[in-house]
């Protein structure tokens, strides 16, 4: 673990959320990849989504889970088409996820932070997403997410 993501991996452990490492180490999970949203704002709860690929189907399946101020979290299950998971995992692959680091200078104050991971086996990388800032192929994953995964991003009232 990167210390700079240390702050986002607090929402994981706020909302009580196992670590990706953890949740893709089960026998039928081919690999995981995690979405963590912060608005610094508070116009939306901080978020988790968390999307699986198993071992002989065909989607992945999501789960997202919603932090909030006087209740337990609010958990929301998708499944995603296998078309569109497939597309953003050949994308994040065409932009070298797996070796991407984090951008430059990143706003801990004022500006939305989003952790993407991705884990597998033993491995796992995660890189710190600016939405209102990003250049490059930092732009280009935010794109992934919005056009593909869709379901991770949407926010719920608090």
């Amino acid at each position: 673990m990167r210390p700079q993501s240390a702050p986002l991996r607090l929402i994981a452990m706020r909302l009580e959320v196992a670590e990706l490492e953890t949740v893709v180490r089960a026998a039928n999970i081919v690999e995981g990849w995690r979405l963590t949203v912060h608005h610094h704002d508070g116009r939306a709860p901080d978020q988790i989504a968390t999307w699986l690929k198993f071992r002989g189907q065909d989607s992945a399946h999501m789960t997202t889970v919603y932090r909030r101020a006087t209740e337990k979290p609010l958990t929301l299950t998708h499944s995603i088409p296998p078309e569109r998971y497939q597309a953003f995992v050949k994308g994040a692959r065409q932009l070298g996820f797996d070796k991407l680091d984090d951008p430059l200078n990143i706003p801990w104050i004022g500006a939305d932070l989003w952790l993407l991971e991705r884990a597998a086996g033993g491995f796992h990388h995660d890189v710190i997403l600016v939405p209102d800032r990003a250049e490059g192929a930092h732009a280009a994953l935010i794109a992934l997410l919005r056009d593909h995964l869709k379901e991770a991003l949407r926010a719920v009232n608090p």
